[in-house]
């Protein structure tokens, strides 16, 4: 089976500009990624808190990214995250999200494992307001706790009804190629109706092999960034992901 991919540069890659890039910059990413084999670009954040200091990709506005819609291809799906600590209820959301209604295609939360529960309701209530948009989860700290198989499971059935996909994330970037292989064909094997994604940070320089296993373990979605560029040490390269392929 063929992965989709999920080119969160924009998004992940903020962290280091404080989600200011320059214009041109931005206009050449997307030219480029409309001609290659990406399913979805994740561009940044949407979000109602105004007392910082970040730029237009923490900020995304309605207007551009119907601009952004017109340079990509069609197919290719638009998606945005939130972050999951700015909103205390499905209010929050609802009237964070409303605007974006028939613009944004996905919406992402990273999430704690511990605190799913509460955020999995506010995403349920959500979607009674918001029918245009797909909601999906990453769960963090896989690495501690990858080995608890039914707790996985346990996270991933509570989610699998009311998000349209589950990606895990290596948070601490400190798992191995073979331990995310057996790891990943175990949960897809009991959880075969549900799109479970990857998204790894390159603290041992493993993001990219860790991706390429939990592909061969039938994983449905990878997230990569161009130049690996991303919080912290970084995630798998874009560029060496599409090559290997």
């Amino acid at each position: 089976m063929q992965t989709k991919i999920l080119d969160c540069t924009l998004r992940d890659g903020g962290y280091y500009t404080d989600w200011n890039f320059p214009s041109q910059l931005v206009e050449s990413y997307l030219n480029v990624i409309s001609k290659l084999p990406i399913d979805v670009i994740e561009i940044g954040y949407v979000s109602n808190v105004r007392n910082d200091k970040f730029g237009l990709y923490y900020h995304l506005n309605k207007d551009f990214l119907k601009k952004v819609k017109k340079i990509i291809r069609k197919n290719q799906k638009l998606c945005c995250m939130v972050n999951a600590k700015e909103i205390k209820n499905s209010k929050d959301l609802i009237n964070l999200l409303t605007k974006f209604d028939g613009v944004l295609d996905q919406v992402r939360f990273a999430v704690d494992p511990k605190k799913i529960n509460p955020l999995l309701t506010i995403i349920s209530e959500t979607k009674k307001k918001i029918k245009k948009i797909n909601f999906s989860i990453n769960i963090m700290y896989l690495s501690t706790w990858y080995k608890d198989l039914d707790y996985a499971n346990n996270l991933i059935s509570k989610a699998k009804n009311i998000v349209s996909e589950i990606a895990l994330v290596d948070s601490y970037g400190s798992l191995k190629p073979i331990e995310v292989y057996f790891f990943f064909k175990e949960i897809i094997r009991v959880n075969p109706d549900v799109n479970i994604g990857s998204h790894f940070h390159n603290n041992c320089g493993l993001a990219l092999a860790n991706t390429l296993s939990a592909i061969k373990a039938g994983c449905n979605i990878s997230d990569s960034t161009f130049k690996g560029m991303g919080r912290g040490a970084g995630n798998a390269e874009t560029e060496l992901l599409l090559s290997l392929l």
